[in-house]
């Protein structure tokens, strides 16, 4: 999963970027760089129990990729994006909006004054705009060409929405028009997070970044961190982290609410695979079928799935190994249809 970080110049993006990665990316300085990259892997306890029964050669988690744009610093432009921020934004599956809700005398906001509100709704606006060029633009050829199709039509309802002020991923587009517009890779049609980062006077307050009300009415999910201290924190050492965050008030770990939030926000789970080779957590979204499943692992065994072999995860545990699980009648055999569940141990048949 592949997460763009945007926001503001001088919002504390990067900051927010290492307090969440534990990466030590310079504050402030992009330089020629397009972007901070790191990939961060997710805690998962169930992978660790079942590490412990199987003793795998390999363990894998799930994984995010972060990827910090670099802000837009031209002169006298007030936009929170640039040309070429908006190309790599493409290629990411969620967005992150870092919304700056920290005062210093000492880093000016570009435009002259700290306000989390007007700031969400202005990167908002600039992602719908995006959209709307690039909707006209292929609109107008359409029509030159005397075309009166599917992607036509889905085009034209999403220039409609996007000029009432409202962004793509609140338009309800059935499956076949998702798949009309995929191509295009709209930003506005992008799941997104609000992510108020909060000076060290706020540590403690009820919605320190104000941004509750502003999310609500985006219809965005939205979380709030002290990015400077969560930083500090990031770069300690793994075993001296939860007293200083016990000691500075600041609740559970950033990194690990942060990923409770995506994982709600893009409707995500796990199923899991287990034996002496590997144990591995993998990523899908809710509601998918086991063919489907099965391809993630691997596009042969989705087109040569026979069945799958489903052990709830909690049945294997009690059971303390799969043979054990099997004789108590926990084991069973679904098909192609079967909707996988959120920690499922599921073996793949197949034959290709």
């Amino acid at each position: 999963m592949k997460v763009g970080i945007v926001g503001f110049a001088r919002s504390g993006k990067t900051t927010v970027f290492n307090a969440l990665t534990g990466a030590r990316a310079e504050v402030g300085a992009f330089g020629s760089r397009d972007a901070n990259v790191a990939v961060i892997k997710v805690p998962d306890a169930r992978v660790d129990r079942l590490a412990e029964m199987y003793k795998p050669k390999k363990v894998t988690y799930a994984e995010f990729q972060f990827v910090d744009i670099a802000p837009n610093e031209s002169a006298g432009d007030e936009r929170a994006l640039n040309p070429a921020a908006l190309t790599l934004l493409k290629n990411a599956e969620a967005l992150v909006h870092v919304v700056r809700a920290f005062e210093n005398e000492a880093v000016m906001h570009p435009l002259s004054s700290v306000d989390p509100a007007r700031d969400a709704r202005a990167l908002e606006e600039e992602l719908q705009l995006s959209d709307l060029i690039i909707i006209e633009k292929r609109i107008e050829r359409l029509e030159k060409e005397h075309k009166k199709d599917q992607e036509l039509q889905t085009l034209t309802r999403a220039r409609e929405h996007i000029e009432a002020g409202k962004p793509l991923r609140t338009l309800e587009l059935s499956p076949a028009e998702l798949r009309e517009i995929k191509g295009f890779e709209f930003l506005s049609l992008k799941p997104m997070m609000l992510l108020g980062n909060y000076g060290e006077a706020a540590i403690g307050s009820e919605d320190p970044a104000g941004l509750h009300a502003v999310a609500e009415a985006l219809g965005l999910v939205h979380i709030d961190l002290c990015g400077e201290m969560e930083m500090e924190v990031a770069q300690l050492p793994e075993d001296e982290r939860a007293g200083f965050r016990e000691e500075l008030g600041l609740g559970e770990e950033s990194r690990t609410r942060f990923l409770q939030a995506a994982y709600d926000m893009l409707g995500l789970m796990s199923f899991l695979t287990a034996g002496e080779p590997e144990v591995r957590a993998w990523t899908i979204p809710k509601n998918t079928r086991a063919a489907d499943a099965a391809g993630v692992i691997h596009s042969d065994i989705q087109r040569g799935f026979i069945r799958a072999e489903v052990i709830g995860y909690d049945d294997l545990v009690a059971a303390g190994s799969a043979t054990k699980a099997k004789e108590a009648g926990h084991a069973r055999l679904e098909g192609r249809d079967y909707i996988v569940r959120d920690g499922d141990v599921i073996l793949f048949r197949f034959n290709v």
